[in-house]
């Protein structure tokens, strides 16, 4: 059957699939179930087509009655064809659906909307594309302590956060028009003479203060429902962390970050996570420290270097203290690897020979200081077809990064020497 004549047959049945909704809406006596609330959610229906297409099962093969999930599982696999066109026709069908049932702002919708938006943007429609994300937030802000809105905050905060990413490599995505971001929040006009041009500072700040809010926004629904979204609310501190960490430079971002970190540090002391666990999240803490602790003046640098130092110190005994294995304790302070700062992004230096690949690396040597400096970098050995600029590249790379200072027999000396093999998987 071709696309063109599976969407026509999907239209002819739809009117009957809303009449059924409807009837099973009305037939229900009111007191079976809460207000607003059918006996089919669409909302996890749509989490179980996605679960079925994942695992390889085909829209012929499902055995669901109900006509929203059928429709969402032939519309994501149209969008794995890259059949977008006919994959939105077949999700406003699903939309046809759902509105009569739970209404037209019922957050039933938002799972149907967010596949809209993907199909826009996926096919170059980026204007409608903003405009059902701005529907769909309008339908968070009518639900505000609502949990499904939870995953929406988040997902909006990130694709914040891609757009800033691609502005500040030099691209320059729609959105940036789109959403007016060259004016400033308290002044902002979207569609004005002044969104197509203007301060490269206020697209970032801008930027940043939409993915914080939205963020923010998910913690605090998260902080009404208890400890049930504790996972998500970690999640969402190490994100904020992440973004306040690659964009500091644009704008003053120890307070939020470090405010992300000590909560990430309650969390897991409040449900008595692991030994292990608290000791690194407190870690990254300490670390945030010694990251930001170079703003101040030489001899205050100086004095706040040895405070944050003191406390590594302080948790190392305390980790011994309490019967740690020191197999433990050296994963955090004495890995083979030296910890490059911040510990919750992705470690540049652990790398990983390609499989099946020519191995190609450099082997070098240097001393992380007790400030946590790289120093005293030698190259070692290479195979022979390591070029110059691979070397001075990875030379580069150590002396710019900050490490977690290394202990040595239960001390913090001030040269720890270090030799890493360092793979080229190009």
């Amino acid at each position: 059957m071709t696309s063109l004549k599976l969407h026509q047959n999907l239209k002819a049945t739809v009117g009957v699939a809303v009449a059924v909704a409807l009837v099973a809406v009305v037939c229900v006596p009111t007191a079976a179930f809460p207000q607003g609330v059918s006996e089919v959610d669409p909302a996890s229906s749509l989490l179980d087509a996605d679960t079925r297409l994942a695992g390889g099962q085909s829209p012929a093969d499902d055995d669901s009655t109900d006509p929203v999930s059928s429709l969402m599982s032939i519309a994501l696999r149209l969008e794995a064809d890259g059949d977008h066109n006919l994959a939105i026709a077949v999700i406003e069908d699903a939309l046809e659906v759902v509105r009569p049932t739970y209404g037209l702002h019922s957050l039933e919708q938002a799972p149907l909307l967010q596949r809209l938006i993907v199909n826009e943007e996926a096919r170059g429609n980026f204007g409608q594309a903003w405009n059902l994300e701005q529907q769909l937030l309008d339908l968070v802000r009518r639900h505000p302590n609502d949990v499904r809105a939870i995953p929406i905050l988040r997902a909006t905060a990130a694709r914040r956060e891609d757009i800033l990413a691609r502005y500040v490599s030099g691209g320059f995505p729609e959105q940036i028009i789109l959403g007016c971001y060259y004016s400033p929040r308290w002044g902002r006009t979207r569609g004005g003479s002044n969104c197509r041009s203007g301060s490269r500072s206020v697209v970032v700040s801008t930027l940043l203060g939409e993915s914080r809010r939205y963020y923010n926004d998910a913690i605090g629904i998260i902080l009404n429902q208890g400890i049930e979204y504790v996972d998500e609310l970690r999640e969402i501190d190490l994100a904020l962390a992440r973004t306040s960490y690659r964009y500091a430079h644009f704008l003053s971002s120890y307070d939020v970050g470090r405010r992300s970190l000590l909560r990430l540090a309650a969390l897991d002391r409040m449900n008595s996570e692991p030994l292990l666990t608290r000791t690194a999240s407190l870690t990254y803490l300490i670390d945030w420290d010694l990251l930001f602790v170079d703003g101040a003046t030489r001899k205050s640098r100086e004095e706040r270097t040895d405070t944050v130092v003191a406390r590594y110190e302080g948790t190392y005994e305390r980790l011994r203290s309490d019967g740690a294995p020191q197999a433990s304790i050296d994963s955090l302070f004495a890995p083979e690897i030296p910890v490059v700062l911040p510990a919750f992004l992705p470690n540049p230096l652990a790398t990983m020979a390609s499989p099946g690949a020519s191995p190609r690396y450099i082997d070098v040597s240097f001393v992380v200081t007790r400030f946590g400096n790289g120093d005293r970098i030698e190259v070692l050995d290479t195979t022979s077809n390591a070029t110059d600029a691979e070397k001075d590249t990875l030379i580069d790379l150590i002396e710019s990064s900050r490490f977690r200072p290394r202990a040595t027999n239960g001390r913090f000396v001030d040269t720890a020497p270090i030799v890493v093999r360092y793979h080229l998987n190009r």
